[in-house]
């Protein structure tokens, strides 16, 4: 109803969010590479009869040197990958600005299940040509050979694809519920977003370092780049200015993603590389050199929450004064470096976010925050000690603190979860301030009750757009006063929202009258109440729904991302204290080619 109605009315217009032009571009210049490398690869004959499928892995290997096993896996997964981020991006702005789709297979949706299931294939191909080229060493599976670099690879990828029918099921149990936090959209989220981590694994086992030449500087670049983004993948809850989670989030996040990432790529890549590539993703970010298919971005603009520049600079300068080869001291000085000033340069860039950051988050924002750094700092060296082959025993990190790493991190996530409600009421007052718009003043009891407010704004949304204004004290005692005119009309869904500390509320402005899940309209118009959970209004559409499916998939999500980090560990260790030959094919000439007894 609301779609057809935004179409006939032309909102959806030159948007990319109606359009199926990404996908044709994207999967055209697949189709470009693929003939290409065709062209370019030799046919082995010991492939027997699937000898033609030979030819793709061989011209990735003479284009880049990377052994076709490693190169058709990171090839296919990180094309899946930009393709499932750009149909994201767009189902989230699609959902801000519209609400709910009309039907499964938008565009968007089909962009994100075509790139979960590249990554998916990533690792199917890289086994199925490791196998056919028998590659050691590797992990035996019956007559299969898995290079265990792709097991964290094919870990993601079935837990990103089966969050796909899941999410229909959740959806059927517990109607539309548009936030990204959910935990069908996070097993897809997260799949795809440790792909970047997974793939440098995978270039680590083939025996490709940065040194070597263009093609092994470059995707060790495009491997350090796509972490990063991965790994900030879950702050757009923060970035599309709808956020439905604690704002003290937003800082965590920024500081786990820049304590991992930033410490591997100063291990890995060595001096000024770290600064070089977070300008660089800056730069792209910034410029909207990676929209695709269309000038108009959608009616929904991000802003991206985490710049990560000054706390490349300050990686560069704890690695300068300290060295990096004792990594423990490394880590914990730069994530000490990371979660105070690195932290107080994303301050500064979000004090003009779409929600702002606050003194109120300060805080608490101060000490999670060097918390989540230290922690993901440790991993990171971990990390880049499988990355780099490393077998120094100096550069090693004992088990039971890199435990405590961990728990330090999964510690920091859980402690912003709650979201309980206060005890606040707002008067009301609805000012016309033209077609369709008013001005909101509120006069909130307690008069104290936004003091310490994390943020305290009208969000407008799912009218074609969306609309944010802050709520500006008048100077009377609990009167605010929007900022400027918010949409009280058509589909638009116009809430005063205020969030302090863990107490997430609102009070509904407008919403439209909804038959199909058979809500009548509230208007705007003067009237004294009480705040109430936001969610309540903010996802509309839920019901209450199957009592133990809820928590099933919340358990399901838990044991599938204890399984991701099971897959990394085995990765990691396997490539970590030695440096055994790169895995690649055996010479058949010279091989025992009678099989081996399976070892799995």
């Amino acid at each position: 109803m609301v779609l057809a109605a935004l179409a006939d009315a032309g909102t959806l217009g030159g948007s990319r969010l109606a359009s199926w032009t990404p996908l044709v571009i994207l999967f055209s210049l697949f189709g470009v590479v693929l003939v290409t490398l065709f062209l370019l690869g030799r046919t082995d004959t010991s492939w027997g009869g699937l000898r033609i499928l030979s030819r793709l892995p061989a011209g990735l290997t003479r284009l880049t040197g990377v052994p076709g096993w490693a190169s058709t896996a990171i090839g296919l997964s990180l094309f899946g990958l930009l393709v499932a981020g750009q149909g994201f991006y767009d189902d989230v702005s699609w959902h801000i600005a519209l609400g709910r789709d009309d039907s499964l297979f938008t565009a968007p949706h089909t962009a994100i299940l075509l790139g979960l299931v590249f990554i998916l294939g990533g690792a199917v191909m890289g086994t199925f040509v490791a196998t056919m080229d028998r590659v050691e060493p590797a992990l035996r599976i019956k007559s299969l050979h898995v290079p265990r670099s792709l097991l964290p690879l094919w870990a993601l990828g079935l837990g990103a694809v089966s969050g796909f029918p899941l999410d229909e099921v959740w959806h059927k149990a517990y109607g539309v519920d548009v936030t990204m936090w959910s935990p069908t959209h996070m097993l897809m989220i997260l799949g795809a977003t440790f792909t970047g981590l997974a793939a440098w694994l995978i270039l680590a086992e083939a025996g490709v370092r940065p040194g070597d030449g263009r093609w092994g500087r470059g995707l060790h670049c495009v491997a350090a780049w796509l972490s990063l983004q991965g790994l900030v993948a879950p702050q757009g809850e923060f970035n599309f200015g709808v956020p439905q989670f604690s704002h003290l989030f937003h800082p965590i996040l920024i500081c786990l993603a820049g304590g991992m990432a930033l410490v591997i790529m100063r291990i890995v890549h060595g001096r000024f590389w770290t600064v070089g590539i977070v300008t660089v993703s800056f730069v792209l970010m910034g410029s909207g050199l990676l929209d695709i298919g269309s000038e108009d971005g959608g009616p929904v603009d991000t802003r991206f929450g985490g710049v990560f520049i000054a706390s490349a600079v300050i990686v560069e300068l704890v690695a300068w004064a300290l060295g990096t080869e004792r990594r423990l001291r490394f880590a914990v000085a730069s994530g000490l470096g990371i979660g105070t000033a690195g932290l107080a340069a994303e301050w500064a860039w979000n004090t003009d976010a779409y929600q702002p950051w606050s003194t109120a988050l300060l805080p608490e924002a101060a000490v999670l925050g060097v918390i989540a750094a230290v922690g993901a700092a440790v991993l990171g060296v971990a990390f880049a000690r499988a990355v780099t082959r490393d077998d120094d025993r100096r550069t090693a990190i004992p088990a039971p603190v890199l435990a405590l790493a961990a728990l330090a991190c999964i510690a920091v996530i859980l402690f912003p979860m709650r979201r309980p409600t206060g005890d606040v009421e707002a008067a009301l007052r609805i000012e016309p301030a033209g077609e369709g718009l008013a001005n909101v003043v509120a006069v909130l009891s307690p008069a104290d009750a936004a003091d310490d407010a994390y943020w305290f704004q009208v969000s407008a949304w799912q009218g074609g757009g969306l609309e944010l204004a802050e709520m500006e004290p008048t100077g009377r005692p609990g009167e605010f006063r929007s900022a400027e005119p918010v949409p009280v009309d058509g589909f638009w869904k116009t809430l005063l929202r205020l969030h302090r500390g863990a107490e997430m509320m609102a009070v509904p402005v407008f919403l439209p009258a909804d038959p199909e899940i058979g809500e009548a309209e509230i208007s705007a118009v003067d009237r004294t109440q009480a705040f109430e959970p936001e969610r309540d209004y903010l996802l509309r559409e839920t019901f209450a729904g199957n009592g133990w499916l809820s928590p099933l998939v919340h358990a399901g999500l838990a044991a599938v991302v204890a399984l991701w980090a099971l897959a990394f560990v085995v990765a990691v260790r396997s490539l970590s204290g030695g440096a055994p030959p790169p895995a690649a094919p055996v010479d058949r000439r010279a091989a025992n080619l009678t099989p081996r007894p399976s070892t799995a």
